[in-house]
């Protein structure tokens, strides 16, 4: 069996090597590509006031924050007193390559927007209670009005921007000068030419049990866009992912609670 994830190889980690493990065939689809921002000046200011120690916390919330980070400039430390938090493993361990930090304050119970809202520490006059939001340039207000409703005066900046990839149906090359995430190797992934044209004409009969699994709600809308034939199996990651691609027309034949190769077989039935 074939799994196609609609990421870039470069994010790969335990999720693939488990499903290599289960015997899946694992390639890559990516649908959106991470980029800086086009005005990178409110992200470099606010990393400067970090470096200052105006910041008692810094927030991350997926790895490409770290990676638009380390882009713009940033050596990976924080002064003494500053606190940083994640939103989960997969955030941690990028971190842990790409800068000094290797024990991070995460959640303990969910890990999400809603799990750092619960589980945030309760803000205090003698630590300080500002705290650095980089995100996505399309992520949801939640988390910063979460954080708000605690009493935390978040101040939230964008990171970095998701673009689709896929224009006028077909999957286009990306922005070299501002992508995230550096180059993949053609041997990880799919033709995608082919892909793309086997998409739109919906033959892809002559290609066996594929499943693609789609791991954004970006990733969801640039899909519906492209277009998806009958005989692929699409899986979500998440409820948001499910929903987007619901509206667009394509509900999803099963939806994972978690990113894990185990979610994965189990909606498939191994």
């Amino acid at each position: 069996m074939r799994i196609a994830l609609t990421r870039d190889p470069a994010q790969t980690g335990p999720l693939e090597a488990g499903l290599r493990a289960a015997g899946l065939q694992v390639e890559f689809l990516p649908l959106t590509e991470q980029r800086l921002p086009t005005d990178t000046s409110e992200l470099r200011s606010a990393l400067a006031a970090l470096g200052r120690g105006e910041f008692p916390w810094l927030m991350l919330t997926s790895g490409n924050t770290v990676r638009a980070l380390r882009k713009v400039g940033w050596d990976g430390t924080l002064p003494e007193q500053v606190r940083a938090g994640v939103v989960g493993p997969g955030t941690a361990r990028v971190l842990a390559d790409l800068s000094s930090i290797t024990d991070p304050w995460m959640p303990e119970a969910e890990k999400s927007a809603a799990g750092i809202i619960d589980g945030m520490p309760a803000t205090s006059q003698d630590s300080g209670s500002t705290l650095l939001l980089p995100q996505s340039g399309q992520a949801r207000s939640t988390l910063r009005e979460g954080l708000e409703a605690l009493g935390w005066e978040v101040a939230s900046v964008t990171a970095y921007e998701t673009e689709s990839l896929v224009v006028d149906r077909r999957i286009t090359a990306g922005d070299s000068t501002r992508r995230l995430l550096p180059p993949p190797n053609p041997g990880e992934l799919l033709d995608l030419d082919q892909l793309a044209a086997d998409l739109r004409r919906h033959r892809l009969s002559h290609v066996d049990a594929v499943v693609l699994l789609v791991t954004s709600s970006s990733s969801a809308d640039a899909l519906a866009d492209l277009g998806v034939p009958e005989r692929v199996r699409v899986l979500a990651i998440g409820r948001p992912t499910a929903r987007t691609l619901i509206r667009r027309g394509i509900p999803a034949d099963g939806v994972l609670r978690e990113p894990s190769a185990a979610a994965v077989l189990a909606a498939l039935g191994r």
